[in-house]
């Protein structure tokens, strides 16, 4: 795969997604609407392999807590396991290592991976609601995460009012 992008495939009651390449705001839509559609199956556990990513972005490292905390509640749990260093290094300044659990070395069991193909077409305004969405996820981890992303927070939420009036019939 030469694109960044997202490898999965399943195995038992275990869906497994293979970051490739850089996991950010551009192509975490399309993993969310995967997600979301894996928690309303009742999908039980979902593994996240970092060992092919890159790098990521804060709306990545937010869709996975949000994914987490969407699965605990269903009973299921989403776990990212083989990190490189220095995404390990990201997952713990933003706290979510202390949120969602993060195992390093892990043999995964051979897989027959697929390439998550689609997107998930959404408008300008539905991309920037799940960009909010995401650092909200990260906000409310740790004061840190409020500091940093505040101001950004802010001016997305201004873009999305003013992006909100353009589109209202």
């Amino acid at each position: 795969m030469n694109q960044p992008g997202y490898l999965v495939a399943r195995h038992g009651h275990v869906v497994y997604v293979r970051a490739v390449g850089l996991a950010n705001m551009k192509n975490a839509p399309m993993l969310d609407s995967f997600l979301v559609a894996e928690v309303t199956q009742e999908q039980q556990t979902v593994c996240v392999d970092l060992s092919a990513c890159t790098g990521m972005d804060s709306t990545f490292m937010g869709l996975l807590v949000g994914s987490s905390q969407r699965l605990r509640s269903s009973g299921g749990k989403l776990v990212i396991v083989n990190p490189t260093e220095s995404n390990l290094k990201l997952l713990k300044t933003l706290g979510v290592f202390d949120v969602v659990p993060v195992l390093e070395g892990c043999e995964l069991p051979v897989l027959a991976f697929v390439s998550l193909k689609g997107s998930a077409n959404l408008t300008a305004l539905q991309r920037m609601e799940l960009v909010k969405k995401a650092h909200e996820n990260l906000i409310a981890l740790n004061d840190a995460n409020k500091a940093k992303f505040a101001a950004f927070l802010t001016a997305l939420e201004s873009d999305l009012a003013s992006l909100a009036k353009k589109t209202q019939p």
